[in-house]
């Protein structure tokens, strides 16, 4: 006689390896960020600013996070 198991399977529940590492990144990011608090000369083109260091890697930072949604968002489109 073959039983047969109703019961659905039971996927984890829990954060993925990719999640927790993407976490991790963006907590040493934020780490990062905030101990850089120095006034800095950024040059961009044709234009030079004097601002902190913590408002040009938050750009660079956000700058990155939006390059990498654009561009992974094909591979995961169904």
């Amino acid at each position: 006689m073959t039983e047969y198991n109703t019961a659905p399977e039971k996927r984890g529940g829990g954060l993925s390896g990719r999640a927790i590492g993407g976490i991790v990144i963006a907590l040493l990011v934020v780490v990062f960020i905030a101990i850089n608090r120095d006034q800095v000369e950024l040059s961009l083109l044709f234009f030079t600013l004097n601002t902190s260091l913590w408002v040009a890697l938050t750009i660079a930072a956000v700058g990155g996070l939006l390059a990498g949604f654009l561009i992974g968002r094909k591979r995961y489109k169904r």
